[in-house]
């Protein structure tokens, strides 16, 4: 989840890269030349000199129709030696302005906004990763704690079958030492007792390494939390539709919503694409004025009748432009290359549902008919029992009644089991685990 953040963090921040592309730039320079050149005054004691102190503030911004702004100002001070018009020394001021607007190629704001929107949608596609992350965790969790609780469940399943095996040796001794029963009796019984020491020692095992599992999905490093108590939940019969929830898992599933997320951001491509095929084409224009004066303050405030203004025209247009189409084409064919893995991924999904639903309602049949079969397999092991006490029955036939009880509780516990996982899986499909944990994601 850490590393996800990461990524929708990297995503924002591309937001931000784009955008500063049509914030404008400020610029400032400062100078100052002298030049000093010997000639032919200099026999009358005169060395020409003169020097030129420059201060010029600029500013530059590109415009969402993809027009280029530039406006300068700059302050000239000039001073001659020996003077050769007046005043000496002398301030000009220039301010000017300047725009070139693309027609065909580059213009638009759709063109020039591409790329943000291109980024925006690689925001949600980042949210929308971090999203599957989640559910992914969620289900991880939700499996690992459910194998556990199948393994304690197990465990005790494994603790009453000790028990009951560890009773009917010591019955069949007391039976042996009386003469009801021979040594092949006990014997049958200690075996009882051997193997379900065995399973028992092999579901602790079980347990434990669920629980490890359990805790390494918790960020527990240390493993030195214990895990409380599990328990079944609550879960009734639940009532399912391949409607409703087909209709969720497009609605609010991460993986549809990245595959078209992706292919917007190729349409934009396409859009530029397209833009790129036509030839480049812009107007420009440019206005300036001026000032000249003995001084900086009347330079600036003084009079501006000097002035300058331009306009034209630029067309560009390569040869053929093959490679522009070329690029065009390709654009095209990632974008209609991503619909059909839409499409494709649209039908994975209802194919999945489709298991989902399935498996949730072989797990209620499951479960009903499981419950039914522990049922019938105590009442066998209590009739062999009671016929066993009233010297009617051997003890191998006790022994096969109670393996015949453990596998049916186990299969129960699989069952039910299996009814969680598939309702859980049904709900990572639908994206359905967030709202109920209530946990809250942005889009």
């Amino acid at each position: 989840v850490r590393m996800q953040q990461f990524s929708v963090l990297e995503a924002a921040d591309s937001v931000d890269i784009q955008e500063a592309v049509f914030e404008p730039t400020f610029g400032f320079n400062a100078g100052r030349q002298v030049s000093q050149t010997p000639t032919n005054e200099q026999a009358l004691g005169v060395l020409p000199y003169s020097s030129f102190d420059t201060a010029a503030l600029s500013v530059n911004d590109t415009l969402v129709t993809g027009a280029t702004l530039t406006a300068n100002y700059s302050l000239v001070r000039s001073d001659y030696n020996p003077a050769y018009a007046l005043p000496n020394p002398a301030f000009g001021s220039t301010a000017s302005i300047s725009v070139a607007q693309p027609l065909l190629q580059g213009a638009g704001t759709d063109y020039n906004r591409a790329a943000i929107e291109a980024a925006k949608l690689g925001v949600r596609i980042s949210n929308l990763n971090f999203k599957s992350t989640v559910l992914t965790i969620i289900f991880n969790v939700e499996t690992t704690y459910y194998n556990l609780l199948y393994q304690r469940e197990q465990y005790k399943v494994a603790q009453d079958t000790l028990r009951q095996a560890q009773q009917l040796l010591g019955e069949n001794t007391v039976k042996r030492q009386t003469g009801v029963l021979t040594d092949l009796d006990v014997m049958n019984a200690r075996a009882g007792v051997a193997t379900a020491q065995n399973q028992l020692i092999l579901d602790e095992q079980a347990v434990h390494n669920s629980e490890d599992q359990l805790l390494q999905l918790l960020g527990d490093r240390e493993f030195k939390t214990t895990v409380g108590n599990v328990a079944f939940p609550e879960i009734g019969e639940p009532e399912v539709s391949f409607a409703r929830s087909y209709k969720r898992a497009r609605d609010d599933g991460p993986n549809l919503a990245v595959a078209q997320a992706t292919i917007d951001q190729f349409k934009l491509a396409a859009l530029k694409a397209k833009r790129n095929t036509l030839p480049s084409l812009s107007v420009n224009g440019g206005l300036g004025y001026s000032s000249y004066a003995p001084s900086a303050s009347q330079s600036v405030t003084g009079n501006w009748n000097g002035y300058n203004w331009n306009a034209g025209v630029t067309l560009s247009v390569p040869w053929g432009m093959r490679a522009n189409r070329a690029l065009y084409r390709q654009a095209q064919d990632t974008v209609r290359s991503q619909e059909i893995a839409y499409d494709q991924a649209d039908q994975n999904l209802m194919v999945q549902v489709r298991a989902a639903i399935r498996a949730v309602e072989t797990g209620k049949a499951s479960v009903r008919s499981s419950a039914e079969e522990t049922k019938f397999a105590e009442k066998a092991y209590e009739l062999q029992k009671a016929e066993f006490d009233a010297g009617l029955a051997t003890s191998y036939l006790v022994l096969q009644a109670q393996n015949t009880l453990e596998t049916a509780r186990v299969s129960e516990l699989q069952a039910k089991v299996s009814l969680l996982l598939a309702i859980a899986d049904l709900r990572f499909l639908e994206g359905s685990s967030l709202q109920l944990y209530r946990i809250n994601l942005p889009e």
